[in-house]
């Protein structure tokens, strides 16, 4: 069983902060108002230049500590955290999103009993009030003894959500993973939360934490499209399909990994086409993948007809004559089911 220091809070909580300025006093409240408070918040200041550090200045609060730092990154960002916090187990928490009052506490209560397991919590997305987050029900919501059966699991069955703030990470699991690999911007969690969990000894889910992950946000890390943001989710896949097949090297998780190369593929053409003929190597080389194309009954029928690279060229020009209009009324349609 875990011991936790006297002279030590027992969970740090590691917030990269950057441009957050609209949704950062809505995140720290959520951490401020938890049930547990054996904890202290380690805010990393990334570059901010909207506000974001006089927000973080400004509150009055003796469990929170502000480190500033040039832009360098999310990935750095949370390396700088957690290397300069002192506490037993490690919760990111992103400074646009929300965890629910008994977060820490479910968390906590799941891995007390255990020795070098990360406990899980539950998910769901928002975009204006967060405590209208209704948590997802997955295929991974139980415990598990072995940690690769979660990833496979999540990646074959849910929607392989795999943000690093769904675990409360005991610190030598987190050191023996490495931290996150500053290259990374773009889908950083996936080979971050890969080399955590196979750092563990188990995963126990912490049902009654929930987890409030924003969406609709312009600008944000996760929706660019740019070559260097592609390149990361590139790399990414790489370093996290190269664990996975360091621990198994099987059918089942070639197909996974294979899988992923050709879901990025589909994201990379016709814009990068070297970066798309890479993935498609890839896979290749791992067996090939049936994964379908991502364009409903339409787009599939006809990428079985002309390919699903003419498809795509076909959206890049419906784009530039009209079909954002479409695409952007479905967004909204989606967004008001959100609420």
């Amino acid at each position: 069983m875990s011991t936790i220091p006297a002279n030590h809070p027992a969970v740090s909580v590691v917030m990269p902060v950057y441009n957050a300025a609209p949704y950062l006093q809505e995140a720290l409240d959520s951490i401020r108002q938890q049930t547990y408070q054996d904890f202290e918040v380690v805010a990393v200041n990334d570059g901010s230049t909207d506000g974001s550090r006089e927000i973080l200045v400004a509150q009055d609060w003796s469990q929170l500590r502000i480190i500033d730092q040039k832009n360098a990154g999310q990935s750095a960002a949370i390396n700088r955290g957690v290397g300069e916090s002192c506490g037993q187990f490690i919760k990111i928490v992103d400074a646009d999103d929300w965890i629910n009052p008994t977060h820490l506490e479910a968390q906590i209560s799941a891995v007390r009993e255990t020795e070098g397991c990360v406990a899980a919590c539950r998910w769901g997305d928002f975009r204006d009030n967060p405590r209208a987050v209704q948590a997802r029900c997955e295929q991974v919501d139980r415990d598990y003894a072995d940690p690769l059966e979660w990833l496979v699991d999540s990646l074959t069955h849910d929607e392989g959500m795999m943000g690093g703030w769904r675990w409360l990470i005991p610190r030598d699991v987190w050191d023996r993973a490495g931290g996150y690999d500053v290259r990374l911007g773009l889908n950083n969690d996936f080979h971050a939360s890969i080399a955590i969990l196979l750092s563990a000894a188990g995963v126990r889910l912490a049902s009654d934490a929930v987890y409030g992950y924003r969406n609709g946000i312009s600008g944000v890390l996760s929706s660019s499209k740019s070559r260097k943001a592609f390149e990361s989710a590139l790399l990414t896949t790489e370093l996290g399909c190269e664990l996975l097949l360091q621990r198994e090297n099987s059918e089942r998780i070639r197909r996974i990994c294979a899988d992923r190369f050709q879901r990025w593929a589909f994201d990379f053409f016709p814009e990068y086409r070297d970066l798309t003929e890479r993935a498609e190597e890839q896979a290749a080389a791992l067996g090939g993948s049936t994964q379908p194309f991502p364009g409903g009954r339409l787009g599939q029928r006809l990428a079985g007809l002309i390919g699903w690279k003419n498809v795509r060229r076909l959206q890049g020009f419906a784009s530039r004559y009209g079909w954002n209009a479409v695409r952007a009324c479905k967004r909204r349609l989606r967004e008001r089911r959100l609420h």
